[in-house]
């Protein structure tokens, strides 16, 4: 467990350096909150996410990365779109964007990885419209999930890694995960 100290404007997301503390020793592991980037629009639709995976967060944060750079021609299975990505935070949080394939939209996104304690990473997820959105046809979802799916969903494309991992949905009421693959580079 590490304690992150954040600009005062931030503070509101998180708990206090006390608290953070008393949390730790109960054995509560807790992810900052404040991993949704946020977006000008007050109604859009967004992704909140927990996924525990079974590898660390070192191979987690490489096949995110590797996935948004679009290494060994990997390119994205949800309608092609385009993704831009900065690790930050010593390779604790990756920040980025993804613009849609027909270049109309752009969402934001942010992963904040956290090892488990046991061998394995706790990642809170969080896609947001940038737009006025009610319905995003599990668009948010998908742009998260599309870095780190693994084969057995659906033949998802990876990099290197075929992660295993646990879905929690914080809040995310559009997640379709059949939507996520709709376009398969092997086809």
């Amino acid at each position: 467990f590490t304690y992150r100290k954040q600009p005062k404007n931030k503070m509101k997301n998180s708990c206090s350096r006390l608290s953070c503390i008393a949390l730790a020793f109960a054995g509560i592991f807790v992810l900052d909150v404040g991993a949704c980037p946020g977006s000008p629009s007050k109604v859009h639709a967004k992704c909140d996410i927990t996924v525990q995976f079974t590898s660390p967060c070192s191979v987690i944060l490489e096949e995110i990365v590797s996935r948004g750079k679009g290494e060994n021609n990997w390119t994205d299975p949800h309608n092609q779109g385009t993704y831009s990505l900065e690790a930050k935070e010593m390779g604790t949080r990756v920040e980025g964007s993804r613009r849609t394939g027909d270049g109309k939209y752009t969402d934001l996104f942010d992963f904040q990885l956290q090892d488990d304690g046991n061998g394995g990473c706790k990642v809170r997820a969080c896609s947001e419209s940038q737009v006025y959105s009610i319905l995003d046809f599990s668009t948010n979802y998908c742009n998260l999930r599309s870095l780190y799916c693994n084969k057995k969903d659906d033949h998802c494309p990876i990099v290197s890694a075929d992660l295993d991992y646990e879905e929690t949905y914080n809040s995310c009421r559009q997640r379709d995960a059949r939507k996520c693959i709709a376009f398969r580079a092997d086809a």
